[in-house]
């Protein structure tokens, strides 16, 4: 038996639908803290989350941030078959529609889908079929425009959650810092 936490705010999708407009930078920064902090606790534990999205990550009255739905969450060191791909196609890293394993890197692409989302209020590619062909878009490279009134530190840390090389993603450590 698994008991939660009751999340009456919703995922972070909706909280945004609902309350984007009311939402400073300070609040959009305290969330997003909070999403690294619970990453973090599962990269620790040597696991990759695998369908980390803003579907997954829930809200509490008491504005605490848990992430959900870790049906998918693998051992980092699992030898879960390559050719295996589950998620949300905008918040899957390219290397992973490659042919590449899932990995902490790919949580970490992942998560600066979440950021982007959290500075617009809008899932990515929201205005795009979720098809083969924005898989192939991913692959070539595409990611979502940063607006301008994102703080020139959160867009650095977006782009390069999306380096297209997985070794050069940050550590969720030190997106948390």
């Amino acid at each position: 038996m698994l008991v939660m936490e009751y999340a009456n705010d919703g995922d972070l999708h909706k909280y945004l639908q609902k309350n984007f407009v009311d939402i400073t930078w300070n609040k959009k920064l305290y969330i997003l803290w909070k999403i690294s902090e619970g990453l973090s606790v599962i990269h620790k534990k040597n696991f990759i989350h695998r369908d980390f999205h803003s579907g997954n990550i829930l809200s509490t009255s008491y504005q605490s941030w848990r992430i959900c739905d870790l049906g998918l969450s693998q051992p980092s060191n699992s030898t879960l078959s390559k050719n295996e791909i589950y998620g949300v196609i905008p918040y899957i890293a390219p290397e992973i529609f490659k042919g590449s394993a899932f990995s902490k890197e790919s949580d970490i692409y992942s998560m600066g889908m979440i950021m982007w989302e959290l500075t617009t209020g809008c899932k990515p590619f929201a205005n795009i079929d979720h098809d083969v062909n924005l898989i192939y878009k991913i692959i070539d490279g595409k990611q979502p425009k940063i607006t301008n009134d994102t703080p020139e530190c959160i867009s650095n840390l977006m782009k390069r959650c999306w380096n297209p090389d997985p070794s050069k993603r940050p550590r969720i450590t030190e997106i948390a810092a």
